[in-house]
């Protein structure tokens, strides 16, 4: 039993060991036309293949055509694709969740290093959209009206609005969601399917005296939440510390990463 003691307490330390080897992500296979503005500067300026790193509150932006790969400490790495910004989050910073970077338009895909079976608990941020990484590849757009759309290729991800942290929707391999500013995540369905980023609800009150124009708070409030667990009692997970399951597209009471 001894002998495998050091082997175990590797694996242990290992993102522990990531985290300490700096507080930067390194700069790989840049591409085209890549400009940093550094957290110190109001100034952009041109990233050149002499700048190894970058650090927390940088802002990369791509242009036309252009490219830049970003890895971090634990050898999890994103491709900026063209014409993107995004912001680096301070992410070694700890917590259940880490933070690595605020998409603020265009596209980056992410793939992240799994250590002790399960993917480590990274989070990306968009003007509309929180996403929790529980898995190990998905991909990330922003337009510019901030409309996101999520897309997973590999394991699960958590999409939740940034102001509207009481849903979230899971998406399984395949599956991609949209999130608009003031609405909850669209239902996951397939990534060769459009969705409808720009839907209505129609609601009514309720009553003899009802009428198209009119509307209802409570039943409204009561369509926004149809699919909580407080709506639907005969639901096994109905439990005070219940946690997630992998039922793909189902209403969640919190982004929390699964033990």
């Amino acid at each position: 039993m001894k002998r495998f003691l050091p082997v175990l307490l590797l694996v242990l330390l290992v993102p522990s060991i990531g985290w300490s080897q700096g507080n930067f992500l390194a700069v790989n296979s840049l591409n085209g036309k890549v400009e940093i503005r550094p957290g110190s500067s109001k100034v952009f300026e041109s990233l050149t293949n002499a700048v190894r790193t970058v650090q927390v509150g940088d802002e990369i932006h791509t242009g036309p055509g252009s490219s830049v790969i970003l890895t971090l400490p634990d050898n999890s790495y994103m491709k900026v694709n063209e014409n993107t910004d995004l912001v680096i989050r301070d992410f070694w910073s700890g917590g259940s969740l880490r933070s690595v970077v605020n998409v603020l338009l265009g596209r980056v895909r992410f793939y992240v290093e799994t250590i002790g079976g399960r993917p480590n608990p990274y989070r990306v941020q968009t003007p509309t959209a929180l996403i929790a990484v529980r898995g190990t590849t998905f991909e990330v757009d922003v337009d510019d009206s901030s409309y996101t759309e999520v897309w997973c290729l590999e394991g699960h991800v958590t999409v939740e609005n940034l102001d509207l942290p009481d849903r979230e929707v899971i998406l399984g391999p395949g599956l991609h969601t949209g999130v608009a500013s003031g609405q909850i995540p669209l239902p996951p369905i397939a990534k060769n399917e459009d969705l409808s980023p720009n839907r209505t609800l129609k609601v009514v009150k309720k009553g003899p005296k009802a009428d198209e124009k009119s509307m209802d708070a409570r039943t409204l409030e009561k369509l926004v939440h149809d699919n909580d667990r407080a709506n639907r009692p005969t639901d096994r997970y109905k439990q005070p510390a219940s946690g997630t399951d992998s039922n793909v597209g189902r209403a969640k009471a919190s982004m929390t990463y699964p033990e």
